[in-house]
């Protein structure tokens, strides 16, 4: 079902998982987070051939950067893949829910669609969720990944992430609410990853502020000596530099 893709050794290690249970990724950017979703979306539609897949991401041009992605690498008819956003009318995005297999969208307007009971999700075997980190708070991610459970005839959720919080407790907000049952979580100098990262050459250029950024560069400049000045009334010494 796959073409033009070999897959890392890491990705089948973490497919392993994830065909399993609802897993959480954790890959730096670049490494391969979409390669993961395409093996189990590949693996979901064997397993349920008439099932959907559906994939999220918080903005338009991500979504369709994925669509791309896997138009080239799943054997499917193209008119199998579509992108969902919020320049669709309700009752077109409903239409094409029917007949579309692998569902692209931005999850705002999905959210409505549930709601106003336009699209039906229990036969979507698999779901993903890009930029995971963000389902926190009432961000839409939430309330889709608790319909999809409650609804689904065979549900599995991936989640993605580079970044998936700054501190245990948003990371367990995160898993609770997307469903997780696993983590993978993988470094560039975890072994199995490490032949795969590429050498980046960074290349310093200066640019010439526009003059709106002066002005504010020194208002802002002018502030900080005041805040110095002050300081060194009290007898704390500090250096300014103005450049």
């Amino acid at each position: 079902m796959l073409r033009g893709f070999t897959p890392r050794l890491y990705q089948e290690t973490i497919l392993a998982t994830a065909a399993m249970k609802n897993t959480l990724v954790v890959l730096p950017t670049g490494m391969g987070k979409t390669g993961v979703a395409l093996l189990l979306a590949a693996q979901r539609l064997s397993q349920y051939p008439q099932s959907k897949i559906l994939i999220l991401a918080p903005t338009k041009p991500l979504a369709e950067q994925h669509l791309e992605t896997f138009k080239k690498a799943l054997e499917l008819p193209e008119e199998k893949f579509v992108l969902f956003t919020g320049e669709v009318a309700p009752e077109k995005r409903a239409e094409i829910w029917q007949t579309a297999q692998i569902i692209f969208s931005t999850p705002q307007g999905l959210e409505n669609d549930i709601i106003g009971n336009k699209i039906d999700i229990s036969k979507v075997s698999l779901l993903v969720f890009d930029e995971a980190h963000r389902a926190t708070g009432d961000y839409s991610y939430v309330f889709l990944a608790k319909q999809y459970q409650r609804k689904a005839d065979w549900p599995r959720i991936l989640a993605l992430t580079a970044s998936p919080g700054s501190d245990t407790t948003t990371i367990e907000e995160v898993c609770n609410n997307l469903g997780i049952e696993a983590v993978e979580i993988r470094t560039e100098k975890d072994p199995d990853v490490e032949p795969y990262v590429q050498p980046i050459d960074i290349e310093w250029k200066k640019v010439e502020l526009p003059e709106e950024f002066k002005k504010v560069q020194r208002l802002l400049q002018q502030c900080i000596k005041s805040k110095i000045e002050q300081l060194k009334q009290y007898g704390i010494k500090g250096t300014f530099l103005s450049k």
